[in-house]
C-alpha cells in the first residue's frame, strides 16, 4: 500500500482553536508540524505533537496575528501540506484562499497564490497587518466605478491593482441605488419596488440567473474576464487577491475561470463556490432582519434574499451557459476567451504542485 494521507482540512473554531482532520490508509503514525512557509519541503518548521489521530485539535501558537499552514508527516517518505481555507481576518467574513484543491494531473492547486475576498473597505489596522504577512503582490477588483467611490480599498501593501468592471448589475444594486451607505437599505428597497419588473420581485432568483449567464455571454463580461486571466497567466504578479463587493458573484465566476484552467473538478468549483454560503449566514442573517424593519413584503424580502444568497443553481447555469455555448468549460474559455492549450499548461504550471 502507498502511504499517503488521502484528504485533509484544517478549521478554526469560534475560540480560535484549530482542528486538523485528515483521512490516512496506512498504518504508520502522523506527525504534525507548523509552519509560516506554504512549502511543504521547508525546514523551518515547528514539531506540534508526534502521533496524531484524527480529528486533532490545538492551540494556535501564532494567535491569528499571521498565517499558520501545517505539514502532516508520514515517516519520511510522505508528507501533506494543510492550511485553513477561509483566514480569520477581523473584519472580512469571506476572505480565502482556493488552493489545496486537485487539478490537472492529480496535482494539487498550491496554497498561498491565490485568494479571493469580499471588498477590502474601512480595514482595522489588524487586518491590515495579516494581510499585509501573505504579500499579496496584486489586488484585481471587480467593482464598477461607484462601488470603488463609495468604498476604496484599504491598503494592504499590494504593488498594483487591476479595476476590470464585470458589469454585475444585480451584485451592484444595492451601491448603485444608495447615496449615503446609512441608507443603503430603504434606498435599496425603495428601488427594487420602483424599478424592478414585479414578476421577478419573487424568491426565485431569476435576475441573479440572467446574470450569471451574462457573466458567460456579455462581451463586457468576456473582456473583463479574459484581462484579469492575462494578469493570472503572469507569475509576477501572485500572490494575488480578487473580490467584488461580497465576494460571491464577480469574484466566483473569476475563479471558476481560473479553476477551470488548472483542472479542478466541476464538484470542487461548484463546493469552492458553496464557502460563500456558509462564510455569508451570519451577515445575510443580519441584513434580512434589517430589512424586516423596513417591509414586510413576502415578495420583496424574497427577491433581496436571492441577491445575497448563494445557491448552487447559481454557478450550475454558469456551467451549463458554457457547455450549451462550447461544449464544455474549457472549450468556452478557448473558443470565447481566446485562451490556447499552451496557456493552460502555463497556468497550472504555475499553480500546480509538482
Amino acid at each position: 500500500m502507498v502511504v499517503k494521507i488521502k484528504t485533509a482540512s484544517l478549521n478554526r473554531n469560534k475560540q480560535g482553536q484549530l482542528t486538523v482532520s485528515f483521512e490516512n490508509n496506512s498504518d504508520h503514525r502522523v506527525d504534525l508540524y507548523w509552519t509560516e512557509e506554504a512549502n511543504i519541503n521547508t525546514t523551518n518548521k515547528t514539531l506540534i505533537s508526534e502521533d496524531i489521530k484524527s480529528p486533532f485539535s490545538f492551540e494556535d501558537p501564532l494567535q491569528a496575528k499571521r498565517r499558520i499552514y501545517l505539514i502532516l508527516q508520514i515517516g519520511n517518505d510522505f508528507s501533506y501540506l494543510v492550511a485553513e481555507r477561509t483566514l480569520p481576518i477581523t473584519g472580512l467574513n469571506n476572505f480565502r484562499d482556493f488552493g489545496g484543491y486537485i487539478g490537472a494531473n492529480g496535482k494539487r492547486v498550491k496554497w498561498g497564490l491565490l485568494y479571493r475576498s469580499n471588498h477590502l473597505h474601512g480595514l482595522k489596522p489588524d487586518a491590515q497587518q495579516y494581510i499585509k504577512t501573505l504579500n499579496i503582490q496584486t489586488i484585481i477588483d471587480y467593482r464598477c466605478e461607484n462601488e470603488i467611490k463609495t468604498s476604496p480599498n484599504s491598503s494592504i501593501g499590494e504593488k498594483q491593482t487591476f479595476n476590470f468592471d464585470a458589469s454585475a448589475q444585480t451584485a451592484e444594486l444595492a451601491a448603485q441605488f444608495a447615496a449615503d451607505p446609512s441608507n443603503e437599505d430603504r434606498a435599496l428597497i425603495e428601488s427594487v419596488l420602483r424599478d424592478i419588473p414585479k414578476e421577478l420581485v419573487n424568491g426565485e432568483g431569476i435576475q441573479v440567473l440572467e446574470q450569471y449567464r451574462n457573466f458567460v455571454l456579455s462581451e463586457k463580461s468576456k473582456n473583463a474576464y479574459r484581462q484579469m486571466l492575462r494578469v493570472v497567466l503572469d507569475g509576477n504578479n501572485s500572490p494575488s487577491i480578487q473580490h467584488c463587493r461580497g465576494g460571491k458573484d464577480r469574484t466566483g465566476y473569476g475563479v471558476l475561470l481560473i479553476q477551470i484552467m488548472l483542472g479542478v473538478s466541476e464538484s470542487d468549483i461548484i463546493y469552492d463556490y458553496m464557502l460563500t454560503h456558509d462564510n455569508r449566514l451570519e451577515r445575510n442573517k443580519i441584513k434580512m432582519e434589517a430589512y424586516r424593519k423596513i417591509t414586510d413584503n413576502e415578495d420583496v424580502l424574497g427577491y433581496l434574499l436571492s441577491l445575497i444568497d448563494t445557491r448552487e443553481s447559481f454557478v450550475l447555469e454558469i456551467l451549463n451557459t458554457m457547455k450549451k455555448v462550447a461544449g464544455t468549460p474549457s472549450n468556452y474559455i478557448k473558443q470565447e476567451l481566446g485562451f490556447t492549450d499552451q496557456d493552460f499548461e502555463k497556468m497550472q504550471a504555475i499553480y500546480l504542485e509538482s
